[in-house]
């Protein structure tokens, strides 16, 4: 086997003794790239069909996998010494897109892109399209498309005769009639506390009841009445009906306790339908109902976004490079991942019977349901869209976790994030 991959913990230990690595341009051949990706769904579905790619192309790809965080610190470490090591990354736009444009970090796609006759980029939806272009050019090509959905255990349900909720009142409803009928012995629904994850499972709670994350002006909008209630909504399912701890959580510790059959309802991206549909590790697949986003006062508002492929500005194999994200994102390669579960971002992929036959069950078909509706009247925004996205998210999740934690009321934390964004978000005009 070709491939070299790292474990989490190894790849702690080596970003502690990154620096002096990355400054180094430890290239490869010319048909040699190197590939940094996240531990993610799209990356364990990719990962098998790699030697396909490489005996068809006669590139070599060496794979690098970490947890995100630590991935996101690889990666920034690479582009922030200019390191050729790096060729291929995968990216979120929509967190760090303007941010590393504005670093020139990103080699753009655009004439790649068109002048592959095969590649067909109008395939893409318009809105997948806009979400990897930042200032009119493409950085990244889209790999997946998600939003934010509801999971529930349709048995459960069943038993405690609880209606499967289609608002954001009916679903506190529905999370305080589990608590009550299970003895507190069934968490009634999992979601995100975890600082840096947050905002995109709270971003729907905001965006469904009209809410911005800033004004027309580029100020905040947390001052806005309707922000307070967003918070006080999604704090107060935390912390009264989510699970112990639930501010260390992010999508992994959440569908874990869904898939064990510990949590009655998940909150969480459409992505992690593979992670509790499979038998072999979960106790829950046959009892599983997909349902979208709640609908606040404004309706079912969802966060969706797309992972993307990136070639680094700094990679001096970036042929080979681009060779490696056509194939991961032709239509071919997408149909494939759709049998580990990927949703594609292709429209051809969406509608080729090879892909809608496989959704054979109730479940796989309410999950397609719940996120072509995401992709039509979803918000594309998981925060405040800056060059300091990173640090918008964190001063959002900090204030949110505070209130879950009940050390602050909705108030003081809506204050709290719109003094935290107003600098940050000036920024965009620095």
């Amino acid at each position: 086997m070709r491939h070299r991959y790292l474990s989490t913990a190894l790849a702690l230990a080596l970003i502690g003794g990154l620096t002096a690595g990355c400054g180094s341009d430890s290239a490869g051949s010319a048909n040699e790239i190197n590939l940094i990706m996240s531990n993610h769904p799209w990356q364990r579905a990719i990962e098998p069909l790699i030697d396909e790619f490489e005996q068809e192309s006669g590139v070599t790809v060496k794979v690098q996998t970490f947890a995100e965080q630590q991935m996101r610190d690889k990666v920034q470490l690479n582009l922030q010494s200019r390191s050729s090591s790096m060729d291929v990354f995968m990216t979120l736009p929509s967190r760090e897109g303007p941010q590393f444009a504005k670093a020139n970090y990103y080699e753009p796609l655009d004439e790649r892109a068109s002048g592959a006759a095969d590649y067909q980029v109008d395939d893409f939806p318009e809105a997948v399209r806009a979400g990897m272009t930042v200032d009119d050019k493409m950085i990244a090509a889209p790999i997946n498309v998600e939003g934010v959905v509801l999971y529930y255990r349709t048995d459960l349900f069943e038993q405690y005769g609880v209606k499967p909720p289609t608002s954001l009142d009916e679903l506190t409803t529905a999370a305080e009639q589990i608590k009550q009928k299970s003895g507190g012995k069934v968490t009634p629904i999992a979601l995100r506390g975890q600082s840096a994850a947050l905002p995109f499972t709270f971003g729907p709670f905001l965006h469904s009841e009209g809410v911005a994350w800033t004004k027309p002006d580029g100020k905040p909008n947390f001052d806005d009445p309707k922000a307070i209630a967003a918070i006080d909504r999604y704090a107060t399912l935390a912390r009264e009906y989510g699970p112990p701890g639930v501010v260390n959580n992010t999508f992994t510790q959440s569908s874990a306790l869904f898939a064990a059959g510990n949590a009655a309802m998940e909150l969480e991206s459409s992505n992690e339908l593979s992670s509790i549909v499979d038998p072999k590790t979960s106790k829950v697949a046959e009892n599983i109902g997909v349902l979208d986003f709640p609908a606040g006062s404004a309706g079912s508002k969802t966060t969706v976004l797309s992972w993307g492929l990136a070639v680094s500005s700094f990679s001096k194999n970036k042929d080979a490079a681009w060779k490696f994200v056509q194939w991961a994102t032709s239509a071919e390669t997408q149909l494939e991942l759709t049998k580990s579960g990927i949703a594609p971002p292709r429209t051809s992929v969406t509608e080729d019977p090879a892909y809608t036959a496989t959704l054979n069950t109730e479940t796989l078909k309410q999950w397609n349901t719940a996120l072509t509706k995401a992709q039509s009247t979803g918000e594309t925004e998981v925060g405040p869209v800056g060059v300091a996205a990173a640090e918008m998210r964190k001063v959002i999740g900090d204030a949110v976790g505070k209130v879950i934690l009940g050390r602050a009321s909705a108030e003081d934390a809506a204050k709290e994030i719109q003094d935290g964004l107003t600098p940050l978000l000036a920024k965009n005009t620095e």
